[in-house]
């Protein structure tokens, strides 16, 4: 438990029959902003850096036994430093818990009439930020197929202002401004945006890495696509920093790949872990404003840079005294070649809140996340040997 980044994962390995391979060597939050849409005086500054300004891991919230966490949960104490150099505990602060993870894997054979389905357990680590008035929860999901989820839960209360209007415009259902939505009689809660910043740090069976893209599109017509249906996913190495700073394509089906070009499996496949997206956003703020100069994170959702152990965090050490430019632009600056080589992920997550009444006076839990699949890291199903 990080007094900045909060729950960091390290070494995180899969055991193959004996045989323990490597996937990450740390995955972390590495930063996260908030800007606010609203052009108003009182309003244009807040962008919170709630990783670097405030230490999400100092502001964890003790978790309370069979309400934040199951009662099966192991619930673990952390030890920070206060601002005095003297050590404090933090209780339970950090809950570990097993749950029921639905249907692992399942076919019904329609000839015989039987039926093979396994059900899946799930191993949760995860800890609670308040920060002011949001609550966010890191979940760390770990599933028997092999994969990690990233699962952010938001709550809390929004942030909002005070209004003369008791009643939305005629004209539009919840407005009662452009830039914030009427939640309340006389309250807006101003439209705004949460940009989190995941470092990853892979070991691919081993540190040396390759970064691919997974791009697919329709077959061009022709004879060897006579009946319009074909289609193809193409996939490229990144060279170096500057090749791998990508955005989100879905009309692509785009996706990321680290991959071991020196290992194989059983299918000549070379082993790797694929990064999938979720839901995500693009950023509103405008290039020129200051924020965005400070938080230049959210200019890609994808970035790769070679291992350095001094580069942990995506807009800098001192997001609050930054002026721009600091964080992930200084790290690819030297543009250095990451193709088998020691590589960190950096992969940005985007939420465009514009905010309802039903969120009015505490928000229900909003999840987003992204998830780490292996992708030839195994020649088969992983989960076959789950019992029945």
């Amino acid at each position: 438990m990080h007094p900045r980044e909060g729950l960091v994962l390290h070494l995180v390995n899969y055991d193959d029959h004996g045989r323990v391979r490597p996937i990450l060597y740390r995955a972390s939050l590495s930063e996260m902003v908030v800007p606010y849409g609203d052009p108003d005086a009182n309003w244009r500054w807040r962008a919170a850096f709630d990783v670097g300004e405030y230490s999400v891991g100092r502001l964890a919230s003790p978790l309370e036994p069979k309400l934040d966490a199951p009662e099966n949960a192991q619930l673990i104490d952390a030890t920070f430093a206060d601002d005095f150099g003297k050590p404090y505990t933090l209780e339970r602060a950090v809950a570990i818990y097993e749950r029921d993870g639905g249907i692992l894997w399942k076919h019904y054979d329609t000839v015989s009439e039987t039926n093979e389905t396994r059900r899946a357990r799930e191993l949760v680590m995860f800890f609670v930020a308040t920060i002011g008035n949001y609550d966010y929860a890191v979940n760390y999901v770990f599933k028997q197929d092999g994969s990690l989820e990233v699962d952010l839960a938001l709550s809390g209360i929004m942030l909002a202002k005070g209004v003369k209007e008791k009643r939305a415009d005629e004209k539009h259902s919840m407005m009662s401004e452009t830039t914030g939505h009427l939640v309340a009689e006389n309250i807006v809660a101003p439209h705004h945006q949460h940009f989190f910043s995941f470092r990853l740090d892979f070991d691919v069976d081993g540190p040396q890495n390759s970064i691919t893209e997974m791009n697919t599109a329709a077959m061009r017509a022709g004879t060897t696509n006579p009946y319009l249906n074909a289609f193809v996913m193409r996939e490229n190495v990144f060279k170096t920093e500057s090749e791998a700073q990508r955005k989100m394509d879905l009309q692509a089906a785009r996706v990321w790949t680290v991959t071991n070009f020196s290992a194989k499996n059983s299918l000549g496949h070379h082993t790797s872990y694929i990064l999938v997206p979720g839901a995500n956003a693009s950023p509103y703020i405008a290039p020129q404003s200051l924020v965005r100069k400070r938080a230049q994170f959210i200019n890609n959702h994808f970035w790769a840079t070679r291992y350095n152990s001094q580069e942990l965090y995506a807009a800098g050490v001192y997001p609050n005294q930054s002026i721009g430019g600091a964080g992930l632009p200084q790290f690819v600056a030297n543009n250095e070649t990451i193709e088998n080589q020691d590589v960190v992920v950096w992969y940005t997550l985007g939420v465009t809140h514009i905010p309802r009444p039903e969120e009015w006076p505490v928000m229900p839990v909003t999840h987003v996340g992204f998830k780490l699949i292996p992708g030839g890291f195994f020649s088969r199903n992983p989960a076959l040997d789950v019992p029945k």
